[in-house]
């Protein structure tokens, strides 16, 4: 399940990710910088969330181990706590600056969703729950997703609550969380069935798997309003695919996304695809952020398509710092190169069913991004 400090789990970072997805025939790779967030003074510091203003809400262990939210804009951290509770966790944010959560209150099994607006706060508690609501995110139509009971999942909006379940095998007990909402209302979340959970995205009423049943356990914890999701395997390494929805066919024939490896868990994203998620050091365990520092785009050759010499290869890319070039390697043979971040160009490629093509970008500081395809060139 997506952690909260009252569950903490270890999480592995690694300062390099490459990202890849494809979107319309445009296939995106990404490079990141990370920096490290910790709340001042913390024992130990979770990241939940952020918006698309890039504010970003987590919760922390003082000194006394007592457990708080908090909110973190514009370098500046400010502390979130329920009046009366003996815990306070902040798990998500909308555009406007509205926080969700959870708080707890003396006594066993007594913990509560909250909405924050406007500096007000409002108990979120499902009607059909026996001992917990849990509040994990919100978007800017102001519509609420989250679990109770640690069994089912649940919408609310409107003042209304709807209990949101993804399917299971037959006879197995109901255990759904959601974890985020876009601006489009897009849920991301899990669901525990044949003994792993299988992670998840909605649109409407069409729910989609991120992998086939059996699968290692794995969890979709957020998604923003280009469909990129993020999420994590067994909490140890994250992933992130792009665009999820626009590769899609038919429900009978559409294909499980491509997923690109992250040491770490991410917990969201937002538009600008930004990142954020936790790791854990020997010392003290952290969050992150991660910012995109290099994006490359490749709008041709399209992944497993059909050529004759010369193939007509565009790509773009553009970051934080001037672009150096554009290389092209086929075969794991460098065949082309441009300076800049410009390339359209006619490159003749080995010839064969299945040449391997990269496409690398590189930057003036020596960062680098590629985007691999597989093409049949006669």
């Amino acid at each position: 399940m997506r952690s909260r400090l009252i569950r903490p789990q270890t999480l592995v970072f690694v300062c390099i990710t490459l990202i890849t997805g494809t979107r319309a025939q445009v296939s995106t790779s990404v490079a990141y910088e990370y920096a490290k967030i910790a709340y001042p003074g913390a024992t130990l510091t979770t990241v939940n969330g952020l918006n698309n203003g890039n504010t970003i809400v987590g919760s922390y262990f003082d000194s006394n181990d007592f457990v708080h939210g908090f909110v973190y804009r514009q370098g500046k951290f400010t502390a979130v706590n329920f009046a009366s509770a003996t815990a306070t966790e902040v798990l998500g944010i909308n555009d406007d600056g509205d926080i969700v959560g959870v708080y707890q209150l003396p006594g066993p099994l007594n913990f509560h969703g909250f909405l924050r607006h406007n500096g007000v706060f409002t108990t979120i508690d499902s009607p059909k729950a026996q001992f917990g609501t849990t509040a994990f995110a919100i978007n800017r139509a102001g519509t609420i997703i989250g679990s109770y009971d640690n069994a089912h999942g649940f919408i609310y909006s409107a003042d209304k609550y709807r209990t949101l379940d993804a399917p299971q095998l037959q006879g197995e007990p109901p255990n759904t969380q959601l974890n985020g909402i876009n601006n489009l209302g897009w849920i991301a979340g899990q669901v525990l069935t044949g003994g792993n959970w299988r992670g998840f995205w909605i649109i409407a009423n069409d729910l989609d798997f991120l992998e086939p049943r059996g699968r290692a356990d794995n969890q979709v914890t957020g998604i923003n309003g280009r469909g990129d999701i993020v999420g994590c395997h067994d909490a140890t390494a994250g992933f992130i695919s792009f665009q999820v929805e626009n590769s899609e066919g038919s429900e009978t024939s559409e294909k499980y996304p491509a997923q690109e490896g992250l040491a770490s868990c991410v917990t969201a994203i937002n538009f600008a695809r930004v990142v954020v998620g936790n790791y854990f050091t020997v010392k003290q365990p952290y969050g992150f952020l991660g910012v995109p520092a290099l994006t490359l785009q490749v709008a041709s050759p399209v992944n497993h398509s059909v050529h004759t010499n010369p193939v007509h290869i565009v790509a773009s890319a553009s970051g934080n710092n001037p672009m150096a070039q554009i290389q092209i390697w086929a075969n794991y043979k460098k065949v082309f190169q441009v300076k800049g971040g410009e390339l359209d160009a006619n490159v003749r490629l080995p010839v064969g069913t299945n040449v391997r093509v990269a496409i690398y970008a590189i930057d003036s500081k020596g960062t680098t991004t590629k985007v691999v395809d597989t093409v049949a060139v006669y």
